[in-house]
């Protein structure tokens, strides 16, 4: 049996240092066996061909720092010529090679601890004092019988090449974030810059609006109006996309009403369609729960965005939401909202659905397009749906329509049923409603919405069919028509029904789009005239009261008013305003509201004007000169930390990036506002000044 021949095994020379290479002709080839024999693969000349020829470093190394035996890619990575060069230049690692000095305690903690030391990353200096990064792995070789450290041995990469690669990547990470940075501290700016002349527009517009105008004055204020809301839209569409391509755009995570939620996107665009003679329908299915938690604010943008291109590329027929919901079988708590909006409008081609979701871009891009846009709706709301963990895609037709369908993550909340006064359902259990729509998807949801609330319904695609159903002798409690049908529109049919039933034994309800209720005639024919899209809730109330008879014509759920500022009210209030302009256009706003306030043009005179009197409310714009509002809302803080004491602050921002609302509230604040003002959210602002200055 052949004995293995350890290196330690072989002589030394009179330092104790044993050679690293053994060339022919030297005292320790005279130990070495003929390469290649089998005495030669059982000696030491195995083993040093091993470690001469690895590709990295290898060492061995006394306890207090100098070195046993090292490898030629080791001398190579050191600067040094050859391994003997290398042994007569270093003496003592920890002087001659390591930068810090801290590496040689942190290396001895490690091998006390472990036992071995994995990827020590440290620098090391080269013979001509050039540095470079190495990882070290080591471990202690000790005594067996007395358990002393004899040596240590391991083996040493050079990882300068990717260090610097880290070095660089994190370099240029911090430029994109300083970058980032610059780029949201520009908008912002900007965001600033531009509403502020905007708040101006559209205030004046709005105060002017309100006097007395010929009806051609009130169609050219009318038009400044409207085309500073749609540059104010383009504004806002361009910072909502800077937001999200720099990543600093958040969602909220707060409780709402998915009905209201879409409820709300439909009224907006309710006059649109209207003007059209569109039918703007939504069908809501069962199982979709009523209360949930997500961004309503970033929902209600995608479906008024998505409703908006419907109605805009659509001149005749329809506009259809609807919205089914799924549950998640990973998250049972979570719902998966799917909304679809479907037109009969001119459709897209097939080459040009590609380019709907790229920046900048639009489906018709000629010079002779008939619709404008800059092309980055689509795109921000299907940035905001795979935000909210949904998808958008898109079906299509030239001259078919579109169907534009998206979904959203939302969490379910539980909720208490909705109360119907009169107990709605018991009232309807067992009743007949008549349903003349030429539209069939209307006929569909009114259907839908019957039966699920215990109706018997028939519906009828025209008048004349309705009438000869009501000839044939059948009996209903009350009937939905539409205005507009072809042939016979809604009002030719109530004259012919009431030739044949009176008002009490049926009552009639008209649905009608905005804006075509004073073209109808003879509104006394009718118990209810309602607007569409009708909302089911109003629909079940109105049916309800009609059966129990709370109310021969009741009237349609009004607009919330503005509030108003009552006579009893003598809150003293103060504008910090710089802008001469928007300081017109608040205190104008103000006193259509019965107020009056003291302005202010920057920070120091708020300060200096609450000390000559105290003020129950401050409007205060953000950036001013000299002191801006945030620095005035700190000192006017520290000055007087009592809540009875102190002013209600309103910030009145054109600042419109994400995090202003929380930066306002972090230093005082106790509102926000921007701008552009409109009248009724300064309205609304105030009446929560007065309600909390009251509780105070």
């Amino acid at each position: 049996m052949n004995e293995t021949i350890s290196i330690l095994d072989e002589p030394t020379d009179e330092a104790g240092v044993m050679p690293a290479t053994f060339p022919l002709g030297s005292p320790a080839s005279q130990h070495t066996p003929k390469p290649g024999s089998e005495a030669w693969l059982n000696s030491l000349g195995r083993y040093a061909s091993i470690v001469q020829n690895a590709v990295e470093g290898i060492f061995q190394s006394t306890p207090d720092g100098r070195y046993l035996l090292v490898n030629h890619a080791l001398a190579l990575m050191y600067g040094y010529d050859s391994v003997d060069d290398l042994l007569e230049g270093v003496r003592d690692i920890s002087r001659n090679i390591y930068v810090d000095q801290s590496v040689r305690a942190k290396f001895k903690r490690l091998i006390e601890r472990d036992g071995e030391v994995r990827g020590l990353e440290y620098q090391v200096r080269r013979k001509d004092g050039s540095l470079i990064w190495i990882s070290e792995h080591a471990r202690a070789v000790r005594d067996p019988e007395t358990g002393a450290l004899i040596y240590y041995e391991g083996f040493i990469q050079d990882i300068t090449a990717r260090k610097r690669t880290e070095a660089d990547l994190r370099v240029a990470k911090e430029a994109a974030e300083a970058a980032s940075v610059a780029k949201s501290q520009f908008l912002a700016v900007m965001s600033h810059e531009i509403r502020t002349p905007m708040n101006g527009v559209i205030g004046m517009a709005s105060l002017l609006l309100d006097t007395a105008l010929t009806a051609e004055q009130h169609d050219y204020v009318d038009t400044i109006r409207q085309s500073g809301d749609t540059l104010l839209t383009i504004i806002n569409d361009i910072l909502d996309f800077s937001k999200i391509e720099s990543g600093r755009l958040e969602l909220e995570h707060e409780p709402f009403t998915v009905r209201e939620c879409v409820e709300g996107a439909l009224d907006l665009m309710a006059p649109k369609a209207g003007e059209k003679g569109l039918d703007l329908l939504y069908d809501i299915a069962e199982g979709v729960p009523t209360l949930v938690r997500g961004d309503v604010t970033r929902l209600r943008q995608i479906l008024v965005n998505l409703l908006s291109n419907a109605v805009k590329f659509t001149e005749r027929g329809e506009v259809v939401l609807t919205l089914h919901a799924e549950p998640r079988p990973d998250t049972p708590e979570r719902v998966l909202l799917r909304f679809a909006i479907s037109d009969t409008g001119i459709g897209i081609a097939p080459e040009a659905v590609g380019r709907l979701f790229q920046s900048f871009t639009q489906a018709d891009a000629s010079t002779t397009r008939r619709y404008g846009g800059t092309g980055l709706g689509l795109v921000i709301a299907r940035r905001l749906t795979e935000m909210m963990g949904g998808t958008m895609t898109v079906e299509s037709e030239p001259g078919r329509g579109s169907t534009f369908r998206f979904s959203a993550v939302v969490e379910a909340m539980p909720s208490k049923p909705r109360l119907y006064h009169g107990s709605p359902r018991a009232a309807l259990a067992g009743r007949r409603l008549l349903i003349v729509d030429d539209n069939a998807t209307n006929r569909r949801i009114l259907t839908s919405l019957a039966q699920n609330w215990g109706l018997q319904s028939e519906d009828f695609a025209s008048g004349p069919a309705a009438l000869a159903r009501l000839r044939a002798g059948a009996h209903f409690d009350f009937a939905i028509l539409d205005m507009q049908m072809p042939e016979m529109d809604g009002c030719m049919l109530a004259q012919a029904i009431r030739q044949l039933r009176p008002a009490e034994a049926l009552p009639l309800v008209l649905l009608s789009s905005l804006g075509q209720r004073e073209l109808i005639p003879h509104k006394d024919m009718f118990a209810a005239l309602l607007t569409k899209p009708t909302k089911p809730a109003q629909i079940i109330e109105l049916l309800a009261r009609l059966v129990v008879r709370e109310s021969a014509s009741p009237k349609p759920a009004a607009a919330a008013p503005v509030p108003q500022a009552g006579p009893g009210n003598h809150e003293r209030i103060l504008l910090a305003e710089d802008n001469s302009v928007n300081q017109k256009v608040a205190l104008h706003m103000l006193a259509r509201l019965g107020h009056r306030a003291d302005v202010a043009a920057n920070g120091l005179e708020v300060l200096d004007a609450m000390r000559r009197q105290a003020y129950d409310i401050i409007f205060m714009d953000l950036q001013m000169p000299e002191m801006d509002g945030l620095e005035a809302t700190v000192q006017l803080r520290t000055a007087s930390p009592a809540p009875s004491k102190r002013p209600w602050i309103v910030a009145l921002t054109a600042n419109a990036m994400q995090g202003d609302r929380d930066r306002c509230l972090a230093v005082g604040m106790d509102d926000y506002i921007s701008k552009p003002v409109k009248p009724p959210e300064l309205a609304a602002a105030l009446a929560r000044a007065q309600a909390a200055i009251t509780r105070v």
